[in-house]
């Protein structure tokens, strides 16, 4: 099999979702740049000893080291401040080694921006990078005007439907998802994994030992339809939506014409188990989002690069499944 130009080198989970975008069964993707993102692959990337791998461990630690080390202070939350703070971000990130490889690989367009939102009366930042085919993409200060004015008004809800539409997701499911006002008793995320949660060994999560594979904490997900519509990794859909399951059944399908079945049901078993993670940290204090690792060892593979992991026995040409 070979592999689609600019994507061997992207972490797997990235790569598959670029190649939907290049193939335009997506509008767009995006991965955010946070300490998850850099654990990740460091951790992943410990499990092989070439010189290429010595290589990016370096590049990931630089980044890192110039994530963490950026200071924001501004005396109050306005337009004119955020702005200022996310020109000088935007080319603090720009310049990270991370930044500069991605954008060097994908055979698109790339960019990174600041990501702004109100958390426990204060403004933190991200920084996400975004991936669009050539001539789709809208103008970086489109979307950091929607954020910017979201993140100033209050209203985290207009900019979450904005990103919604940006990844492709189904109006309905965005529109369920924003609205938190109807006097639901479960959030939308616990209401989105409901119907798969009986298909989720929520006990084993998270996965402590390292020889659990990610089907093993959903060995019978892919007997209902349901999963199918957990199709991107951010994404909730709609409790039982039609138009969620239909449009991950075309997703499923377009991987399947460029990657093994393996590969692309791991990749719909890690969303699922994301998903599922994630909404159960939204109710319970206690618990936190999924780390490197926590969804068995598939979920650490993916933050290796995609044409290594296409060359370990599990994701084999044919097919075929080995333990």
């Amino acid at each position: 099999m070979s592999v689609p130009a600019g994507l061997a080198g992207l972490p797997t989970f990235l790569a598959l979702d670029a190649s939907l975008v290049l193939e335009g069964a997506r509008r767009g993707a995006s991965v955010q740049l946070d300490r998850t993102y850099f654990r990740g692959q460091r951790a992943a990337l410990q499990t092989l000893d070439v010189p290429s791998a010595t290589r990016r461990r370096t590049a990931l630690e630089r980044s890192r080291e110039l994530y963490e080390g950026i200071e924001v202070d501004f005396a109050s939350v306005t337009e004119e401040a955020l702005w200022t703070a996310s020109r000088r971000l935007r080319q603090l990130f720009r310049n990270a080694p991370e930044v500069r490889s991605l954008d060097a690989q994908f055979p698109g367009t790339c960019f990174v921006l600041p990501e702004w939102v109100r958390a426990g009366g204060e403004v933190k930042y991200g920084a996400r990078v975004y991936l669009f085919r050539d001539g789709s993409a809208p103008e970086p200060d489109e979307i950091l005007r929607a954020n910017i004015e979201a993140t100033v008004d209050g209203t985290p809800a207009a900019f979450e439907r904005y990103q919604g539409r940006l990844h492709g997701y189904p109006e309905c499911c965005i529109e369920q998802f924003v609205d938190r006002d109807r006097g639901r008793q479960a959030s939308p995320e616990l209401a989105a994994v409901d119907r798969i949660a009986d298909r989720v060994d929520g006990d084993r999560l998270p996965a402590t030992d390292p020889s659990v594979r990610i089907d093993d904490l959903l060995p019978t997900v892919f007997e209902t339809a349901d999963a199918y519509a957990f199709f991107a990794r951010e994404f909730f859909p709609g409790p039982g939506c039609a138009t969620a399951r239909k449009t991950g059944i075309e997703l499923y399908e377009t991987l399947l014409e460029g990657f093994p079945e393996t590969l692309v049901r791991d990749r719909f078993r890690l969303d699922i188990g994301w998903s599922f993670s994630v909404a159960r940290a939204s109710s319970d204090p206690g618990r936190s989002r999924p780390t490197p690792g926590a969804l068995g060892r598939e979920h650490l593979l993916f933050y290796l690069p995609l044409g290594t992991v296409l060359g370990l026995p599990r994701y084999r040409i044919d097919g075929e499944e080995t333990r």
